[in-house]
């Protein structure tokens, strides 16, 4: 039929494309009767604020709070009264006791620390004999077969040197490792202490540089010559042990060796004391 209008097509000719839809429409608030919007959120938080009654409940809390407030400045007043008698007691009283105190175990550290001091600058004076005596003492262990676990030549302590080794069976071992470095030394204490304490008239030689050497290596050796009591009590105990088996060597020896540990039982001083007097004896005693 001519002139009838074309079917509504869906899809719009020449590639164009719908126009994009618009969003929805806000919806307005409702105006109440009156023509006014309802009050927001933080109005109704601040009018409920106002609402409280914060003049009566501060006329109510400020009587409480003000005597909370007496009361506590009442018992910090009596503390502090209080702390300030107990210093001022603590400090009349136990200053001088703290002094006293202080000053007696100063007292007491410094005496038992003395003896310690003092042998240790005996070993320092005397560090040749130190070095001598550790040396011969390890060439005889060494000699008699033990296992020697540990040498020490020189230190800044009392016993200034040591030699760790195997206990030896036979007690003439001890005595030897023990006392035969006692021999040595002493005898290179008189050779180098009888030149110097011979009478000038007797040798004709002034006193030189050399003299003040002989004396500072022969008192060296003498105060190194008695072994320490590490050394010397094992041998005594040894030979104490020894007598009672009877055996002849130890009956021998058991009575010097007891002297000898019981000398050097307090440390390096009357060792050193000891040998001093008896070489310096024996060597001015040599050409008189």
């Amino acid at each position: 039929m001519s002139g009838a209008l074309d079917p509504i097509q869906e899809d719009l000719p020449l590639d164009l494309t719908p126009s994009p839809a618009k969003p929805p429409a806000t919806p307005r608030p409702v105006r109440q009767s009156g023509g006014e919007l309802p009050p927001s959120l933080v109005e109704q938080v601040l009018a409920r604020l106002r609402a409280i009654p914060w003049a009566r409940m501060r006329a109510t809390a400020a009587p409480i709070l003000r005597t909370g407030a007496e009361q506590l400045g009442t018992a910090a007043k009596v503390a502090v009264i209080r702390s300030s008698t107990v210093a001022r007691v603590a400090v009349k009283r136990g200053t001088p006791y703290a002094l006293q105190l202080a000053k007696g175990t100063a007292r007491i550290s410094f005496i038992r620390a003395l003896p310690l001091l003092i042998a240790r600058t005996i070993h320092l004076f005397g560090f040749p004999a130190v070095v001598v005596r550790a040396a011969i003492q390890f060439t005889i262990a060494h000699r008699s077969g033990l296992a020697i676990d540990e040498v020490v030549y020189f230190r800044v302590d009392d016993p200034a040197a040591y030699t760790v080794y195997e206990a030896p069976p036979k007690l003439g071992t001890a005595i030897a490792i023990t006392y035969l470095p006692t021999l040595l030394l002493a005898f290179f204490s008189v050779i180098c202490l009888a030149p110097a304490l011979t009478p000038r008239a007797v040798l004709h030689l002034p006193i030189t540089w050399v003299t003040w050497v002989q004396l500072w290596l022969g008192l060296s050796f003498a105060s190194h010559m008695l072994p320490s009591y590490e050394e010397a009590g094992p041998v005594a105990e040894q030979a104490r042990v020894g007598v009672v088996k009877a055996d002849p060597v130890s009956v021998f020896w058991v009575i010097p060796a007891q002297i000898v540990a019981l000398v050097t039982r307090l440390g390096g001083i009357l060792p050193a004391v000891v040998g001093v007097a008896a070489c310096w004896w024996l060597a001015s005693s040599i050409f008189r």
